[in-house]
């Protein structure tokens, strides 16, 4: 029951969170709207920013114990998109808030996660040192978040799926170059 009660509550919360901004929503609405009393709510959560904390920290669990690989940059980047792209307006109502860095914690651990898996890969290929690799991880990590904290602000005028195809090409594109660049660096 307990699981079932916690899910109710995040869902709703996500709801809610489609609806209005964050400061808006309160404890009260959630119970109200989940059909629980306070104390239950309190149960699980000390407050509404502990609810928000594991939202994301269950989110990015799940996506970063999935092992499924897709044969592109372009898939595995949808696969772990999709909480964001189908809770963009709640997204945008955390990113406005005082919680932000726990948007921008989750969107660097799965950024991170997809990004190395695929820059390992090609480093092995062109036997780029760790050093290399951590560096141009870090700078399409940096990269991807701040697209994507921009298209979540409405900046970027496409959709998300136009949004994922155009990262996915320009990281497919130029990370190899990125690693040789950085290892010819290296090596001098």
């Amino acid at each position: 029951m307990s699981q079932f009660t916690k899910k109710a509550i995040k869902e709703t919360f996500l709801i809610l969170l489609r609806e209005h901004s964050l400061d808006k929503i309160t404890v009260k609405d959630i119970v109200e709207k989940c059909g629980i009393n306070r104390n239950t709510f309190y149960y699980y959560y000390k407050d509404i920013y502990d609810l928000i904390d594991d939202v994301f920290a269950m989110e990015e669990k799940r996506v970063l114990e999935d092992d499924k690989r897709y044969d592109t940059w372009y898939e595995e980047l949808r696969r772990v998109a999709l909480f964001v792209v189908e809770n963009r307006t709640a997204i945008m109502h955390v990113y406005d808030s005082k919680s932000r860095d726990v948007l921008e914690n989750y969107l660097f651990a799965i950024s991170d996660k997809i990004i190395r898996i695929y820059v390992e890969k090609e480093a092995k290929r062109l036997d780029v040192s760790d050093k290399d690799q951590e560096f141009v991880c870090s700078f399409y990590g940096y990269s991807l978040v701040g697209m994507t904290l921009d298209w979540i602000k409405g900046n970027t005028q496409v959709d998300s799926e136009e949004f994922m195809k155009r990262v996915a090409a320009v990281f497919e594109g130029t990370v190899t170059a990125a690693l040789e660049s950085s290892a010819a660096l290296s090596d001098n």
